[in-house]
This record gives structure tokens, sequence and C-alpha cells, in this order.
């Protein structure tokens, strides 16, 4: 990579080792569109918190995407990070006293609407003396042949003191109940300040049980079922030096797991840590060892994109656990001109208990089709949906929350007038089975008849 260093203006120089790209290219240029249609580029560069002087740089990745340019190009004018902070580029970009200019980088790809989309890193540093607080900005300009430029802004501020960073970030494929997974545990000062003592709280979704520490209290989040893990966790944490759990934290797949399961987890120096978690009682379990982190490799220079918070996750995916959720029909008698009320639903028979808190949508629901010749006239939080002629093919119940426990049942009543003729029988059907269909789909419907 080439560095510019601000305000003495000139200066295109080589960085530390890791900033230099492997390959090096003049540009790539969409494939050349009509006269009368140029194409579009456009590029996006988030604002950025950097360590103070002695504390790891910090990759800022700004995305570049055209269709049908000619030429695609970003330009950055260094000019506003003077007394801030220095900016590197990677080599295929070229240098111009205070102004670089990255073309569409060879790496980029094509989606499937044609769009080529690429990355360009940028790596920040603070300069010496920069205080505490002290921001830039850095320009960036768009542009492709026949395209007009235009011209945005990223905010670099610098912040002095520790910064504890998580560098967790795995997707694994979902292992079999009964298994042991090994959830990692890794991370990083990236102030530019030691930090004496963390504070690491995991959490992991129902269906995981972690092995136990005595510098650890547990406990039970009552909404999501999920296990919470505190742990205090003494030491020196130095700037960019990176600290791991060794063997990871041993972790139980229960039959309670089922689809995607994951473990959170947050550090914090323990001088400054906020509260505990809301609502949690937390207690100590019997332990024969304590949770420590240890210095591992070398001192990071550059974290790279994304290692820039202090959250971080283990995320399991598709387990194929047991599991049954069950139809509840109903039965009702009247007259034509009556109103009868039945109550019908879903049971979850478990052991598997669908948890939808990864995607934030519902973990039960299911489709009620009242019986031919009636009307409702009442129901408690159901959509009508299907509609034919003013008239509901069917509704639509969603229990609340993320969670369908093991034995739960979730039930809806609603209130039908007998216009008659009474005809076929009704139904209730388990809706869009969460995570999959499960082992008995034969009974994932169940009648409603009226007599």
């Amino acid at each position: 990579m080439g560095s510019v260093r601000v305000p003495r203006g000139w200066a295109a120089r080589l960085t530390a080792a890791g900033l230099v790209a492997t390959t090096a290219v003049a540009g790539i240029a969409a494939p050349a569109a009509a006269e009368d249609d140029p194409g579009w580029v456009s590029a996006w560069l988030g604002d950025t918190t950097i360590g103070a002087a002695g504390a790891p740089g910090r990759t800022a990745e700004l995305s570049l995407s055209s269709t049908g340019a000619t030429d695609p190009r970003v330009s950055f004018d260094l000019t506003g990070l003077a007394g801030v902070a220095t900016a590197a580029f990677p080599s295929w970009c070229t240098t111009s006293a205070s102004t670089v200019t990255c073309p569409m980088p060879a790496t980029a790809t094509t989606d499937e609407w044609g769009t080529v989309n690429g990355t360009v890193p940028v790596v920040l540093r603070a300069t010496a003396g920069a205080a505490d607080g002290a921001s830039g900005t850095l320009s960036y300009t768009v542009a492709a042949d026949q395209i007009e430029p235009t011209t945005q802004q990223a905010t670099v501020t610098v912040a002095a003191g520790p910064a504890m960073v998580d560098l967790i970030d795995a997707y694994v494929p979902g292992p079999a109940v009964g298994d042991t997974v090994h959830v990692p545990v890794a991370v990083t000062n990236g102030g530019n300040q030691p930090v004496e003592d963390l504070r690491l709280t995991l959490r992991f979704s129902v269906g995981l049980s972690p092995a136990a520490y005595k510098n650890c209290r547990y406990g039970t989040d009552p909404l999501l079922l999920t296990t919470v893990m505190v742990c205090t966790v003494r030491g020196s944490f130095a700037p960019g030096q990176r600290y791991e759990l060794r063997g990871g934290i041993a972790t139980t797949v229960t039959p309670a797991a089922l689809g995607d399961k994951r473990a959170l987890q947050f550090v914090e120096p323990l001088a400054t840590a906020g509260p505990l978690p809301a609502g949690v009682k937390l207690t100590r379990r019997e332990a024969d060892r304590r949770l420590r982190l240890r210095a591992a490799g070398e001192p990071v220079d550059v974290l790279e994109s994304g290692q820039d918070n202090a959250w971080g996750q283990y995320y399991l995916r598709n387990i194929r656990g047991a599991f049954d959720v069950v139809a509840l029909g109903a039965t009702a008698a009247g007259a034509i001109g009556d109103t009868v009320r039945v109550q019908v639903g879903i049971r979850n028979d478990g052991p598997g208990v669908p948890d939808d808190s990864a995607s934030g949508g519902g973990a039960a629901s299911f489709r009620f089709v009242p019986p031919a010749g009636t009307t409702v006239t009442g129901h408690s939080a159901c959509w009508p949906s299907g509609e034919e002629e003013d008239t509901p093919i069917y509704w639509y119940c969603g229990k609340p929350g993320l969670i369908f426990r093991a034995g739960e049942t979730f039930t809806v009543t609603f209130d039908l007038r007998i216009d008659g003729p009474i005809g076929a029988a009704g139904e209730v059907q388990v809706n869009n089975p969460y995570p999959r269909t499960d082992d008995t789909p034969a009974n994932d419907v169940a009648a409603v008849t009226l007599s």
C-alpha cells in the first residue's frame, strides 16, 4: 500500500508489512454502455473512530459499485485529515500530492443484476499529538467516463484510552444433539492504553449449555431462555495484543437445540463496565478452573475491517434437533343463528425449541379455516387473509415472542356465528413450520367441526 501523511502534503510511501496489495492493476472497467446511457457509479465510506497514537491502525472499507460505467473510480482528498490522521491505500491506487485515486479493484464481483461491486480498504492511524476527540474529514469523489463526479465525506475521530475489541465472528455448520462444541473467545485492545481486568459477558441460545468456571456467574434470560454467563477476567491487556481462551468454552448441544443457535459475547474493561444484564439472576456454579485469557501471537499492527467493536458471535447453523408441533382442533354444537365459541391453536411437544431470536421473526404460528356456513364475529390477535367476496378464506395467528417452549400451548378463541347450512369441517394448520417441517407432519392439521 502507499501512505500519504498530512499535512506535509506530498509523500507517497510504502507502509508497514501487511498493507501491500497482492495485485497491481491500472483499473477495471465495466462493459461499455450505449452513448446515451453512460451507466452509473456510487461509493460509500462510513465514519470511523480510531485509537490515539500507539493504537493499532483501523481498516475502513469504501464500497464502490457501478453498472454499465466505463472506468469507475474513486479519488480521496486527504487535506481534511491534517493533524488528525494518516491514511494508507492499496498499491494499485495512485498518489498525487494529497489526492489518491483508486480504480475498481481487481477483486470486484458482479451480482445477479449486473452490478460490479468492490471494496477499497483504507488504513487509518492517528497522528502523533492528535488529542482525544479530535476529528477530521476524508473526502472522496466517485466518477466514471461521461459521468459527472459526486463528492462525499467521512468523519474520522480520535479516541484516546483503551478500547476492547471482540475478534470472534464465525458461522459454522450445526452440530448434532449431544455433541460438544468449543466456542472460541478472542479479544484485543484496539486503544492506545492498557486495560487492567475485563468483564466478559456471553449469551448462549436455548439448547446450548456452556461449561462452568470459578470466575463466572450464570443465569437464564426469562424471555429468550438464553444462558447468560458473566465472567471477571483478571490481568493486564496491552494495546494490539491478541488474547485467547485456550480450547474455547466447552458447550453441550442439548435436546432443546433446533435450527440456528449462537453464542454472543461482549468484552469491556472492568473499571468502566456497564450494568449487569437486566432481569437475570446470576449465581455461581461448581467449577474446578478459572476462565483465563492468554496472549497469543504477535501484537496486531492493523485491525481488519469489521474488527471495530466489543461484540462477537459464534453462529451454529441448522441444528437438526427432534421436535413435534401439534395442531389443536375443536368441536362445537349450535343451531343456525347461534354464536358458538371455539378454542384452537398449536402445542409444542418438543423436545426441540423453535427459537427465532436470530432473525427476529415469530417462532410459532397457525392458520385457522372456519367451518363452512359460519362467520367469524370475534377473535383475539389474528389477521384475515385470502379474502374472497369479503369473506376471509383463513385467519393467520402468530404467537407473540421469539421462543416456543417445549410443552407450551398457543391458542386463540374464535366466536363463530352459524349462518348455515352447516357444511364441511374447518381446520387448524401449522403455518410454515419453523425452522423446518417437524418430525410428525401428520398431526400438523386438526379439524374444527360443528354439529
